[in-house]
């Protein structure tokens, strides 16, 4: 091989280096920047105080879990992003976040909360769905990330003993707080008709979707509502 064609190889592979280097760089900036801004958030998450401990020494807000869930600043909130309606989480999988209705199921794909292009997105209610989480069937949608953040962990659901024993999900609403309980997590296609809002079931449910390794392919987590509302 002559110099000249060596150097221009060269040349080449800097540029591809450059250029994969320029893309990880962005990844990495996207993951702590998405990863920092909903950090902020968690501010907006009311813990209500302890209330003392009894003769054993256990803390009383433990005697009952769903006396004592903390409180959501949605008005602090709103001032951030008008399109907030809820907050999730999943606390077997690590899943705290504010949950947004766009115009569209497409906007905040791209977009977090607080209105920044990010490849994080948000979670976000299907626009079809009605704001205070009554329809039959309510769909949230949310990214699989590579760095365990968003929707990634709803796999974990896929095997039943962790299903079992922590399969709960809290959606909180401006005037109560609904609970739901996991009952199935399966890859589907559009075919399925996961994602048709008529629902021919009895119990009210919500599902959690999200992107898998495949691309035809989508994880979802499929919740009923278990009845339980705080006030």
């Amino acid at each position: 091989m002559s110099r000249k064609k060596e150097y221009v190889l060269l040349v080449i592979l800097g540029v591809i280096f450059l250029a994969a280097g320029g893309y990880l760089f962005q990844v990495w900036e996207d993951y702590h920047e998405a990863s920092a801004g909903y950090q902020k958030l968690q501010k907006f998450i009311i813990e209500k105080p302890d209330v003392g401990r009894d003769s054993k020494g256990k803390s009383k807000n433990q005697e009952d879990p769903e006396e004592n869930l903390p409180e959501i600043d949605f008005d602090g909130l709103r001032a951030i992003n008008g399109d907030i309606v809820a907050w999730i989480q999943i606390p077997g999988i690590n899943v705290d976040y504010p949950v947004v209705q766009g115009k569209d199921n497409e906007h905040y794909l791209h977009y977090t909360f607080d209105g920044k292009a990010n490849k994080a997105g948000s979670i976000f209610l299907d626009y079809r769905n009605r704001a205070d989480f009554m329809d039959s069937k309510v769909i949230l949608y949310g990214h699989n990330m590579k760095d365990g953040s968003m929707f990634s962990n709803l796999k974990k659901f896929q095997d039943a003993g962790f299903r079992k024993e922590q399969g709960r999900v809290l959606i909180y609403l401006p005037e109560k707080t609904l609970t739901y309980e996991v009952i199935e997590c399966r890859g589907v296609t559009e075919r399925d008709g996961v994602y048709e809002m008529d629902n021919k079931e009895k119990e009210k449910q919500m599902i959690l979707s999200t992107c898998s390794s495949s691309a035809n392919i989508r994880m979802i987590v499929k919740c009923t509502m278990d009845g339980k509302q705080e006030h």
